[in-house]
C-alpha cells in the first residue's frame, strides 16, 4: 500500500526543525521495518511567505513509500515519534500538523498545494478534504493550523524542483563555524561540477548554507543534482561528528508562487505577478523604492526593498515603462495590500526626453527665459533673442529589457536567485531512488 506522510510546524524560536522530525521519523520507520520501498526523495515544500503566522522556516515536509506493515500500527508509531520529538522543545510548539494519505489520494491534493502556496487557506478547507476523502486522508494528531502545510506537502506535484542536502548536528557540538571549512564552502559554487548555488555570499563574507538560528541544521547545500550534492559535501568536509544527513527534493528557488494575477486580485496574504505600466516611482525612507503600476484593472502599490538588491534598477524606472512585478502581498496600515517585490521584469522601456533652454550663440552659456513672449536672455553676456527654441533631446537610459532577480543574500526560499535566472529547472533529470542510501545517511563518523 502506498502511504504519504506530511508534517508541518515543528520548528519554534526555541529550536527544532520540521525537516529534522522527518529525518528522525524516517530513521524509525526503517528500523522498525515499516518501509517496503521508497517512492521518491523526501519533500521539503516552502509555502506562502505572506502568511503572518507562518513558522520560522515556512516549510513543510513529506515522504512517500510502500508500506510493509499494518496501517494502524504505522499511525501509532508516527504519532508517538512526533510527540517524543516535540517534548525536546519544552512545549515551544503548539500547532504541529501531521497528515497521512493512503493510496493515490495524494494526487487529489495538488490543488491544495497551490492554494497554500499562493493564498490563505482556512481550516474549514482542510475539514472538507478529510471528510470527503473516504478515510484516505487522516489527521492522526487532530486538526491544527499546521495541517494545511502537512497536506500541501503531500500534494506537491514536484514538477519544478531543486535539491537540498541537510546535515544535522548534535546539540552538544560547538558553534557551526567551528565544524565547517569556510574556505571550501566559499568555493564550492565556483566549481561547475558540483552544480550547487547560493552556498556563500562573498560580498558579505557570510555562509548562506549555514543557518544562524537554534535549529539542529548544521549545513544546507542547495543544488541541481543530488549525486553532486554528496560530492560537494565530501569536498567541503566537516570536522566533527554529525547525526546524519538527508537530501530533499524541494520547490525552493523555483518561483512556483509567481502566478499571474490582475491588480484587483492582489489581496493581502496572496502571492503572484502583475504586469502593467509604471505610474510613479518614489524613493522611500531608508532607501526602499515605491513603484505604482496600473494594469488596466486597477492600481497596484509595490515596494522594492533595499535587502533585495533590486532598488538600483527600481530607481531607474520612469512613468510609461511596462514591467512585471512578482512577490507576496502583505497588509500595510493605511494602504492595504502592498506587493513586496521579489522579481522585476522590464517588458518595455519608455522613451525619455529632456527639454532644455538653448545655449547662447555668443558665449555658450545656457540661456534663461526673458519672460512670457519675450524669448531668451543670457545672464552672462547680456545676449537676447526671440528666434531660438527650447532644445529637446532623447535621454540614454541605464535600463534594458529583461529579468532582474535578487542576489543569493536577498533571495527568499521560493525566489529564483541570480545564479538560476537562466536555468530551465523543468528540464532537470528526475533522479531515480534505487536505494535508501541515495538520499539518507545515519553515520556519525566525521566526513572527509
Amino acid at each position: 500500500m502506498k502511504v504519504s506522510i506530511g508534517i508541518d510546524g515543528a520548528d519554534s524560536p526555541r529550536g527544532g526543525c520540521t525537516t529534522h522530525v522527518l529525518y528522525r521519523l524516517f530513521k524509525g520507520l526503517l528500523k522498525e521495518g515499516y518501509i517496503e520501498r521508497v517512492l521518491d526523495y523526501p519533500y521539503l515544500v516552502r509555502l506562502n511567505p505572506s502568511i503572518p503566522f507562518k513558522t520560522r522556516g515556512n516549510g513543510a515536509v513529506a515522504i512517500k513509500f510502500e508500506l510493509r506493515r499494518d496501517p494502524e500500527d504505522l499511525l501509532l508509531f508516527v504519532v508517538g515519534l512526533v510527540k517524543e520529538y516535540l517534548k525536546e522543545l519544552s512545549g515551544g510548539v503548539s500547532d504541529v500538523g501531521l497528515a497521512v494519505a493512503f493510496g493515490d489520494y495524494d494526487k487529489e491534493l495538488v490543488d491544495l498545494y497551490y492554494e497554500a502556496l499562493t493564498d490563505y487557506v482556512h481550516r474549514l478547507r482542510i475539514v472538507e478534504l478529510v471528510e470527503g476523502s473516504g478515510g484516505k486522508l487522516i489527521l492522526p494528531m487532530g486538526l491544527s493550523r499546521g495541517c494545511v502545510g502537512a497536506i500541501a506537502a503531500i500534494g506537491w506535484p514536484a514538477t519544478r524542483f531543486t535539491y537540498e542536502l541537510l546535515v544535522y548536528r548534535s546539540s552538544s557540538l560547538p558553534p557551526r563555524e567551528a565544524l565547517v571549512d569556510l574556505g571550501r564552502l566559499a568555493s564550492v559554487d565556483l566549481n561547475p561540477r558540483y552544480r550547487t548555488f547560493c552556498s556563500f555570499d562573498a560580498d558579505a563574507g557570510r555562509a548562506i548554507a549555514m543557518p544562524r538560528g537554534p535549529d539542529p541544521v548544521l549545513l544546507g547545500l542547495r543544488g541541481l543534482d543530488p549525486d553532486r550534492l554528496f560530492e560537494a559535501l565530501n569536498y567541503i568536509g566537516i570536522s566533527e561528528y554529525i547525526e546524519g544527513w538527508m537530501i530533499f527534493k524541494t520547490n525552493q528557488a523555483t518561483g512556483d508562487h509567481y502566478v499571474p494575477r490582475a491588480s484587483r486580485d492582489m489581496k493581502p496574504f496572496r502571492t503572484g505577478c502583475v504586469a502593467g505600466e509604471v505610474v510613479s516611482v518614489k524613493l522611500a525612507i531608508g532607501g526602499d523604492v515605491e513603484v505604482r503600476v496600473h494594469d488596466g484593472f486597477g492600481l497596484l502599490v509595490a515596494y522594492v526593498f533595499k535587502e533585495s538588491g533590486l532598488t538600483k534598477m527600481a530607481r531607474n524606472l520612469v512613468r510609461g515603462d511596462v514591467v512585471r512585478l512578482c512577490g507576496a502581498v502583505k497588509y500595510w496600515e493605511g494602504i492595504g495590500g502592498v506587493l513586496h517585490v521579489e522579481l522585476l521584469e522590464v517588458i518595455d522601456v519608455a522613451e525619455l526626453y529632456l527639454k532644455q533652454n538653448p545655449r547662447c550663440p555668443s558665449c555658450g552659456a545656457r540661456l534663461k527665459s526673458a519672460g512670457r513672449g519675450k524669448g531668451f536672455k543670457c545672464v552672462k553676456c547680456g545676449y537676447r533673442t526671440k528666434d531660438l527654441q527650447p532644445v529637446v533631446q532623447r535621454v540614454d537610459r541605464d535600463i534594458t529589457r529583461g529579468f532582474y532577480v535578487p542576489s543569493c543574500r536577498g533571495a527568499k526560499h521560493l525566489t529564483i536567485p541570480k545564479p538560476l535566472v537562466s536555468v530551465d529547472i523543468t528540464t532537470l533529470t528526475q533522479a531515480p531512488v534505487g536505494r535508501v542510501s541515495d538520499f539518507y545517511h545515519l553515520s556519525t563518523a566525521t566526513l572527509p
